[in-house]
């Protein structure tokens, strides 16, 4: 947990500085289309960690991590397809690649951080039932 706070902390700072070297390159314009982009991609990557929690709390290991996968690059890539059709915002591809990738790596450190944890629990468990 402690890890995975300090992770947050450390997205937001970066995510925080690319925002402000995103306003120095493309203007004040182009600052609502990178934090539309970072709240949608910090968005998704939350919903799609919490998803491959609660599926391994229910015994669907594989399917809580497909799962995520697919909520993590499906969520972005349909949000920017949709916004970029409906809003004419400036840089807003740009804008949702960048943040897509910088949440991607924290996610992904996060993720792995999860299954580490499940495979810790199941050798627990394995350990526990073999001595009884």
């Amino acid at each position: 947990m402690r890890e995975a706070l300090t992770l947050t902390f450390w997205l937001t700072f970066l995510l925080g500085c690319v925002g402000v070297v995103w306003w120095q390159v493309y203007g004040g314009a182009a600052v609502g289309s990178f934090a539309l982009a970072a709240g949608v991609c910090a968005g998704f990557g939350v919903t799609a960690l919490l998803v491959q929690e609660l599926c391994f709390r229910v015994g669907a290991d594989f399917a809580g991590s497909l799962g995520s996968i697919l909520i993590r690059t499906l969520g972005p890539l349909l949000t920017v397809a949709v916004m970029s059709k409906f809003l004419h915002e400036p840089q807003i591809f740009p804008a949702f690649v960048c943040c897509y990738l910088l949440t991607l790596l924290s996610e992904t450190i996060l993720s792995v951080r999860l299954v580490n944890r499940w495979e810790k629990r199941r050798a627990e468990r394995s350990s526990a039932e073999s001595a009884n």
